[in-house]
């Protein structure tokens, strides 16, 4: 069996059918362990969902002391680990439920979370989660909006979960509650043909139901009456009094013949029934059998009120329609009596739906104070994270700029080393070869004073000895490479000394290069005497010993 038909044969097992709660724990487990083995962590997430559902069966324990919440959180956590978005959603939304009704998360909390389970399932696609009982999650989400008094919200997930619902046995509670609630919202609105569309619907459904067990067979009959009693109720509404007859008293005759007369459900039953009845008798003027079904609304409600099993409430139309009655047989001042009493009590149900609405505002106050208080606490974490990241960002900026910029100067700073070295390199060998080129020179001077001595001087010889070895071209180079060496010194000495002429700052660079008078004379192609002089003018000019 493969991952995908493992998944699909966990979410087809019809455990709700298995009653006996040893066989279904053994059932489970040899789930778990074959999922767990196969590394299948798809169906080990739905083994816990399942485990969660029958957690609910008396007589069932969760192993090693969970539960059912304990269940749900681990869920959550493997489904967020492993990346199963619907899993990881439908954990949340059943654990937000799980902990409101074990009164471990406030109303306004649960308000909140709510809202954000709808959109976490419309995010991900309300489709995805079929396997997962969609419809039972958007009811339960829908009547808490609806327990608040935001109808208009609960209609809206209602509406949604009408797409989901199934008429079948299993499905058949969440089929008929969802309706139920469709049905009562569009009375409220006073759209009757809508109201009567969810009311049929359901009466079309528990007519057609097949009927296993005791429990189903109660709540079939059960609905078969409320729904007829609702056809009624708004085909009297507008005016069908005829159809709407048809429809009480088939719903009458099924609480006689289908329901304990004696038992409590069927007189609540029954007395809702009346409350139908006896209007659309007294439209159509038979009086003599809306004395009967009067006797018998107040026998009910003399049994029931008492006891706290009638809602007080009730009594409000059973007064209404019992003043109708008196007025008709020209009983008057009783009439006005039990106007009075519908009245008073009018009033009094008045009041007590105001105190409710004024609590339901109250509640919706409550709750977005509690959400702007939350959003406020959100937005100032996400300023101080947007702050952190953004300081962050400016330092790692600042790190990469001051790193770049490093690099930068480094990379200039051997530039300019390597610059120096090669000038230094070149001011050298440039010496060294004026020095050589003087050697020379000195050479041919003796050379040629010993010819002169013997009477065989050479013209040649002569100007030879006598040619510049710094040549124009040659000192402009010379200079160039020298300042790269020296950088400012000769700029800083004809800054410090304005009137230096062209040959004594030559003298001031070659006595810089340690070159000896002699050496001087040669590269400059001047005599050794030119030299001294050069330099005693220099002396004069900067009163220093250069």
């Amino acid at each position: 069996m493969t991952q995908n038909e493992r998944y699909r044969f966990v979410h087809d097992f019809p455990f709700w059918k298995i009653d006996n709660v040893a066989q279904l724990s053994t059932i489970l487990t040899q789930m778990i362990d074959i999922a767990s083995e196969k590394k299948d962590y798809h169906s080990q997430l739905e083994l816990k969902y399942y485990t969660f559902l029958i957690s609910g069966h008396v007589g069932f324990k969760i192993p090693n002391g969970r539960n059912a919440n304990d269940v749900l959180s681990e869920m959550q956590k493997n489904a967020t680990q492993q990346g199963y978005e619907v899993e990881e959603v439908v954990a949340f939304c059943h654990l937000t439920n799980n902990l409101y009704l074990g009164q471990k998360l406030s109303k306004e909390q649960y308000y909140l979370d709510v809202q954000y389970c709808f959109e976490q399932l419309q995010r991900v696609g309300f489709e995805k989660f079929k396997d997962y009982n969609v419809a039972g999650l958007l009811f339960d989400f829908g009547k808490c909006l609806w327990d608040l008094g935001d109808l208009d919200k609960a209609y809206q997930y209602l509406s949604i979960a009408e797409r989901f619902i199934e008429p079948t046995i299993e499905g058949g509670f969440h089929y008929t509650q969802v309706l139920s609630y469709l049905q009562t919202y569009w009375k409220d609105k006073k759209d009757y043909d809508k109201s009567i569309f969810y009311a049929k619907k359901i009466l079309n459904f528990h007519q057609n139901l097949q009927i296993v067990t005791p429990e189903q067979r109660f709540w079939n009959h059960f609905w078969l009456n409320f729904s007829s009693i609702d056809i009624a109720s708004a085909l009297i509404e507008q005016g069908k009094i005829k159809e709407g007859e048809l429809y009480a008293n088939k719903s009458y005759e099924l609480i006689k013949s289908q329901f304990s007369l004696d038992s409590i459900v069927s007189m609540q039953a029954e007395f809702d029934a009346l409350m139908v009845l006896i209007p659309i008798r007294l439209k159509l003027g038979k009086a003599r059998e809306v004395d009967s079904l009067l006797e018998r609304a107040t026998t009910i409600r003399n049994n029931l009120v008492p006891k706290g099993l009638l809602d007080y409430f009730k009594n409000i139309k059973l007064y209404k329609y019992s003043s109708e009655y008196e007025e008709i047989q020209g009983n008057f001042a009783t009439a006005l009596h039990y106007t009075h009493l519908a009245q008073k009590l009018q009033d009094s149900l008045n009041l007590r739906n105001d105190t409710q609405k004024l609590s339901q505002m109250q509640l919706r106050y409550e709750v977005e104070k509690y959400a702007g208080h939350l959003k406020m606490i959100e937005n100032e974490k996400q300023l101080q994270k947007y702050l952190r990241n953004a300081v962050l960002v400016i330092l790692l900026l600042v790190v990469g700029f001051a790193y770049v910029n490093l690099r930068r100067l480094h990379h200039k700073h051997h530039q300019k080393e390597k610059e120096l070295a090669n000038a230094q390199y070149d001011l050298n060998s440039l010496t060294q070869h004026f020095r050589k080129m003087s050697d020379l020179a000195e050479s041919l001077r003796h050379e040629n004073e010993k010819l002169i001595i013997n009477d065989n001087q050479n013209e040649y010889l002569e100007q030879l000895i006598s040619s510049t070895i710094l040549t124009d071209e040659d000192w402009t180079n010379f200079k160039m490479i020298f300042e790269k060496v020296h950088p400012g010194y000769i700029q800083t000495q004809k800054e410090k000394y304005p009137d230096l002429t062209n040959a004594e700052t030559r003298l001031l660079i070659l006595e810089k290069l340690n070159l000896s008078a002699q050496e001087m004379a040669n590269m400059i192609g001047v005599n050794k005497n030119t030299i001294h002089q050069t330099r005693l003018r220099l002396r004069r000019k900067t009163n220093d010993i250069v």
